[in-house]
C-alpha cells in the first residue's frame, strides 16, 4: 500500500482529508521516525520505559486532536502543524509531566506517550505513540512544577 514516494507528511495530510470527509480513517498506525536522543536519554536515566525507539502517529488519535470539543474551545492544532510534527519536533521543547511527553514550540504542545498499547493488523502491541495535540492557552503553563525540562 505504502510507496516510497509516500512521504510521512502525505500520509498525515491523507489521514487529516479522510477525518474531514468521512468522520473517520482506516489507514493503519504508522511510524513517523525515530524516538529522538534527548527523550531516549532522559527515559533511561529516570527509569521511564520506552516501548520502542519509533514514534508512532494513528488515524485515532489525530482524530482525537481534532474533536469538537477542542474547536469549540480554539484548541484545534492547524493541519500544517501537524503535518510538519515529525520533521518540526527536532526543534521544539521536551518536556515531562510525569506520564508524558510533550513537544511544544509555545503555540502548541503535542503529547507523546512513551509505552502506548494499541492495535495495529489486529495486534496488541506497544510503542512510543503521539497521543494528542493542543494549542497552548498559556506559555507559563510549563513553569509549572509538574513539568520537567529535558
Amino acid at each position: 500500500m505504502e510507496t516510497k514516494e509516500t512521504t510521512i507528511e502525505s500520509l498525515i495530510a491523507t489521514v487529516l482529508g479522510d477525518i474531514r470527509q468521512q468522520g473517520y480513517s482506516s489507514v493503519q498506525p504508522f511510524c513517523i521516525g525515530k524516538v529522538e536522543e534527548r527523550m531516549m536519554l532522559f527515559a533511561l536515566n529516570n527509569a521511564i520505559t520506552l516501548a520502542s525507539d519509533e514514534l508512532y502517529m494513528s488515524a485515532k488519535q489525530l482524530q482525537h486532536c481534532m474533536r469538537a470539543s477542542k474547536e469549540s474551545k480554539g484548541l484545534v492544532v492547524d493541519d500544517a502543524d501537524l503535518i510538519g510534527f515529525p520533521q518540526q519536533r527536532f526543534q521544539m521543547n521536551l518536556y515531562y509531566d510525569g506520564e508524558c511527553f510533550i513537544y511544544t514550540d509555545g503555540v502548541s504542545k503535542f503529547i507523546v506517550h512513551p509505552n502506548y498499547k494499541m492495535k495495529i493488523s489486529r495486534e496488541l502491541v506497544a510503542h512510543v505513540n503521539f497521543i494528542t495535540a493542543t494549542r497552548v492557552k498559556d506559555p507559563a503553563e510549563f513553569t509549572l512544577p509538574k513539568y520537567r525540562k529535558i
